[in-house]
Parts: structure tokens; sequence; C-alpha cells
């Protein structure tokens, strides 16, 4: 198991590599950059944007139980997605998200999930999504999104987000998981 929080640790640690954050970004592009969303105009929307993340259920809570995450077996998920931004208040999602569960010695994917939703922007800096869940699992229901973009750059925005996902069917009981998320929208 310690192994798996090695290759998470060292799959973050390529990914911020990757993408060269550079942590000054944002003040720069506040006094340099004429194309922060501060100078976009109403007439330049629609917007279609691309994004990628990495999401990591740390706990869940079903029928009377606790289960963390990294406990008995290690799940992780990658959305993919594209948001069509509508305006500066409203957009619309739509999100695919294979899921993976790492037990001591083996690994499988657990299901895909069919995610779309809407995407209610710029309240007080943070972005709250509503989003409708439908697993191949068998799973389905509705996940509440709040999303705070940390870094803007030119042409990338490097995001956090806090997931509470509600499931239920497939004959288990009902469930609710408390997710931590970091992508970057392009």
């Amino acid at each position: 198991m310690k192994n798996i929080y090695k290759r998470s640790f060292l799959l973050g640690i390529i990914v911020i590599c990757y993408c060269n954050v550079d942590c000054n970004a944002q003040s720069k592009l506040d006094t340099e950059n004429p194309k922060t969303p501060q100078t976009i105009s109403e007439n330049s929307f629609p917007i279609t944007k691309m994004y990628f993340s990495v999401v990591h259920p740390i706990s869940t809570f079903s029928g009377g139980e606790h289960k963390f995450n990294f406990r008995d077996s290690y799940t992780v998920g990658f959305p993919v997605g594209i948001n069509f931004i509508q305006s500066r208040k409203i957009a619309f999602s739509v999100e695919f998200v294979p899921s993976i569960v790492v037990n001591d010695s083996t690994s499988r994917v657990s299901g895909l999930l069919f995610h779309p939703g809407v995407i209610y922007r710029n309240i007080a800096g943070f972005n709250l999504l509503t989003r409708l869940a439908f697993n191949t699992n068998g799973r389905y229901g509705f996940t509440a999104v709040i999303n705070k973009p940390i870094i803007k750059q030119e042409k990338v925005t490097y995001f956090l987000a806090m997931p509470m996902l509600f499931r239920f069917g497939n004959d288990h009981v009902a469930s609710t998981t408390f997710a931590f998320q970091f992508g970057v929208l392009f």
C-alpha cells in the first residue's frame, strides 16, 4: 500500500513539473495580459474550454459506516471534459471520469462516469458546479462541486475543487463521498 502513496505523490510532482507552474503568474497577468477574464467582453461568448484533472475520494459515508479512501484500497479518478462557457456567470459542462481502484496487488477500472452539469461562475472568486451522475457500475446520483481557479495564465488555468458525491442504486445503500480534485483548464 505504501507504493501506492509513493506513485501518487510522484505522479503529482510530474504533473506539476510538466505544467511548469509559475507562482507569480496571476500577479503578472493582472497587469500585463489583456486576455484575462476581466477584459473579456460579453460579445466574445460562447467560449469552449477543455480540462483534465485528477480526483482523489477522501472519505465515504454509507449505511452508517465511514470509509477512508487510503485505508483498505486506493481509488483515483481522471475527469476529462469540455466546458461551454455562455457568459461570465453560467456555463454548461460535459465530463467523463474513468476510475481506478488499487488493492494490495491488483488494480482495475471500477467504472466510467458520465457527468453532465451546469457551472455557476465567479461567485466571490469560486465556481459552483452541479452535475448529474451516471456510472457504468450501476450507480447514479448527483455531484456538487466547489471549484477555485488558483493560477491563471494566458492559455491555461490551474484549479482546485472539492466534489461532494451523492450516489444511489445498484442494490447498495445511498452514499456520500467527499473528494479533492486538482486540474488544468486549457
